[in-house]
């Protein structure tokens, strides 16, 4: 009897855990959204992380944007791309 219960709480508990997991980054989906609109960013550089902030916040309603810095490929192939964000969540603008 107490093996059954022991293993039922401890489903529970496993369960539990796993729906919970995931909500900081379903969270961070709705926050997070790329600008939309012409912005063509050749660097992150101080002045177009605060124009990508600036334009998130009055084009796009968002409190906020910053810099994000994608590449892909390897060492010397590696080629770089460069999008703004804007964050509807908080005013916190930086370069990732």
């Amino acid at each position: 009897m107490d093996t059954k219960s022991l293993s039922f709480f401890a489903v529970f508990f496993i369960l539990f855990l796993v729906i919970f997991a995931e909500v900081p980054e379903i969270e961070a989906q709705l926050c997070m959204r790329e600008y939309v609109g012409e912005f063509p960013l050749s660097n992150c550089s101080v002045l177009e992380i605060q124009l990508c902030h600036t334009k998130c916040r009055e084009n796009n309603g968002a409190k906020g944007g910053i810099c994000y810095v994608a590449g892909e490929g390897e060492d010397e192939q590696r080629t770089e791309s460069f999008k703004c964000l804007c964050n509807f969540c908080s005013e916190y603008f930086c370069q990732i």
